[in-house]
């Protein structure tokens, strides 16, 4: 079994995950860029430009909301760094915060140096939210407020669209459906809970889940991990590396 260690602070995380065979379905990261650095094993990233066998000593780098899908090709260990869309906006005025979480979380300076010139090569390409579509405004309210129940006429008319036209246009830009944008985001606003302590079943349905089962399934497709086993990796102080 996959064995996680999880370092967070502010707006930067680090994953490390070891010996998995976990693959990942389409998702996006929301409103953070993701840094993947295979240490051992290969995987594959799908993206919008197509295939790509990572093997070990590689990385990839994924700005905001770019869907991707991660495939298993043989037991692997990742790395992988997540950085709020503030830190690229500022990576200039920001860099000295992820250099110092990145030796603090790590100790190895030669993976270190990596990271930090591939999150500034990702944010040197990252567009401001100046030039962001009028899609921004349905994909922040499913950010903020992924409990809230609503029909799909309602998302549509909050968009002054045809249903089907919402459908189409949202995903050309956000990579996802409405709904699955949505799920994502109720699973992320779980795992928030569980890192607070929150017991399971009051996260499922704070989180907008209809309960602690229908969280435990969308939560071990979208993590790889059940919210039990999320929370204990989460709560052991152990190091990255």
């Amino acid at each position: 079994m996959a064995k996680f260690s999880y370092r967070r602070e502010e707006d930067l995380e680090l994953v490390l995950c070891k010996r998995s065979l976990l693959s990942y379905p389409r998702h996006n990261h929301v409103s953070v860029a993701a840094l993947g650095f295979v240490l051992e094993g290969s995987l594959e990233l799908v993206t919008e430009e197509g295939s790509r066998l990572c093997r070990a000593g590689e990385c990839f780098a994924l700005p905001p909301y770019a869907a991707h899908c991660l495939n298993a090709q043989s037991p692997y260990t990742l790395l992988s760094l997540c950085a709020g869309r503030d830190v690229l906006e500022r990576y200039e005025e920001r860099a000295g915060d992820v250099s110092r979480f990145l030796a603090d979380a790590l100790r190895v300076p030669e993976l270190e140096a990596r990271m930090l010139e591939a999150l500034g090569a990702l944010a040197r390409r990252v567009p401001s939210r100046a030039g962001e579509s009028a899609v921004r405004l349905l994909r922040d309210r499913l950010e903020a407020e992924p409990e809230r129940r609503c029909s799909l006429e309602e998302l549509a008319a909050s968009s002054y669209v045809s249903k089907y036209h919402l459908i189409r246009r949202f995903k050309r830009e956000v990579g996802l459906t409405p709904h699955q944008f949505q799920m994502q985001n109720r699973v992320r606003k779980a795992q928030r809970l569980l890192r607070d302590s929150a017991p399971t079943a009051e996260a499922a349905l704070a989180a907008g889940f209809c309960d602690q089962s229908h969280l435990s399934r969308y939560f071990k497709q979208i993590v790889g991990l059940t919210p039990g086993q999320y929370r204990r990796c989460w709560n052991t102080e152990v190091p990255l590396l």
